[in-house]
């Protein structure tokens, strides 16, 4: 009955922290939205007893995306955001929403993902570093030049609109 009650919970922070996100008329406070949203599904992955993946949901994409983003907006955006305009949101959207979100409910319920995949019980926190950092090192390597760029990316078209 707790885990229910956790996963509900969870589940109302990601949905809420997204539909925010999406949302805010300020870029800031989407991208901190998005950052909750991120933590809720860290809480989710931790439900399924899946840590690593957890942690590495908060290092990596609340730690480092978020973040990243965060201050891309922060260095590049000029005073205009105030003043911007948006639609609101119109029926048929959030018509197309409900519809979606029923058809994937329909498709979850009358599946059996249960016996879809088997459990590998020496899959470990040790084991999975050590894919990191030696069959996945170049992907990961490649990983951290793309996210080291867009920093440098920001931080320039911040120095060029000072200029």
């Amino acid at each position: 009955m707790n885990e229910e009650i956790i996963f509900a919970a969870l589940a109302a922070l990601t949905i809420v922290a997204a539909i925010v996100s999406l949302e805010a008329r300020q870029v800031v406070y989407g991208a901190i939205s998005l950052a909750f949203s991120f933590l809720g599904v860290a809480g989710l992955f931790i439900l399924l007893n899946a840590t690593f993946v957890a942690l590495f949901q908060i290092i990596v994409y609340i730690g480092a995306i978020a973040v990243l983003i965060l201050f891309t907006v922060m260095l590049v955006t000029k005073d205009v955001e105030a003043e911007s305009k948006r639609e609101p949101i119109r029926p048929f959207a959030i018509l197309i929403a409900v519809a979606l979100a029923v058809v994937v409910s329909l498709v979850a319920s009358f599946s059996n993902f249960t016996n879809t995949y088997a459990v590998s019980s020496n899959l470990t926190v040790a084991n999975i570093g050590a894919l990191l950092t030696g069959e996945y090192s170049f992907a990961l390597e490649i990983l951290a030049l793309i996210l080291g760029a867009s920093i440098v990316g920001a931080l320039t078209l911040a120095k060029l609109d000072k200029e």
